[in-house]
């Protein structure tokens, strides 16, 4: 028994290289939620980017402040479901539980911009706090399932990506934390340099280097 079932996983065990090969539908369905994950980056970005308008003051900011918590919400509920179309990377990658940690991150972060795009105020500070913690951390969780599925497809030289995915989380940080002192201590003058040289940099690599990687799975 135990010689059948070794035969069996071995039989059902697949490398990286066969398995882009092959092209099953695990692999369709990986690109799928990858681009998902892409799509709903680009529309949080564009959110972020609308930030501008409030700033500047311009006639459009009712227009705007109806539309970007829509463009926020979209995306990282997009993002949340591209997550899930990526659990079905083998099992030999060993990605699964980093992305059902960072399935859950998102989640969490679709929780929170929800409340802003139905305008509801059930939050409380900390319970906030932590959902948007939560969220960035999901991002890091995706970019370390992505170095796992570049071990598996033995491609090592794409690894560089990752870490440029983790150097973008560290700009959400930096950004989100600067954002919150600037605006303790009243310094609104500041927000403008805090959300564009900080925030909006990483907001705007994340797709980016998730589109460069996505392209091995061509």
């Amino acid at each position: 028994m135990n010689h059948e079932s070794e035969a069996v996983a071995e039989s059902e065990s697949i490398s990286g290289e066969e398995w882009l090969r092959d092209a099953p539908d695990s692999l369709k369905s990986t690109r799928r939620g990858l681009k998902l994950v892409i799509y709903g980056g680009v529309l949080v970005f564009l959110a972020a980017v609308g930030v501008l308008y409030f700033l500047f003051g311009t006639e459009m900011q009712t227009l705007f402040m109806n539309v970007l918590p829509v463009m926020a919400f979209s995306g990282n509920l997009i993002i949340f479901a591209g997550t899930i179309f990526c659990l079905s990377i083998p099992e030999q990658a060993g990605a699964r539980r980093l992305l059902i940690g960072a399935a859950v991150g998102f989640f969490a972060k679709v929780i929170f911009s929800g409340t802003i795009f139905f305008n509801t105020e059930v939050l409380n500070l900390p319970v906030a706090l932590f959902l948007k913690v939560a969220g960035y951390i999901g991002f890091i969780l995706f970019a370390l399932a992505l170095r796992k599925l570049l071990l598996y497809l033995n491609r090592p030289d794409q690894l560089w990506k990752v870490h440029c995915l983790l150097g973008s989380v560290v700009l959400f940080l930096l950004g989100s934390w600067c954002l919150e002192l600037v605006t303790d201590l009243g310094l609104v003058g500041l927000r403008l340099i805090t959300i564009y040289s900080v925030m909006l940099v990483g907001f705007f690599l994340y797709p980016c280097f998730t589109f460069s990687l996505k392209k091995v799975l061509r």
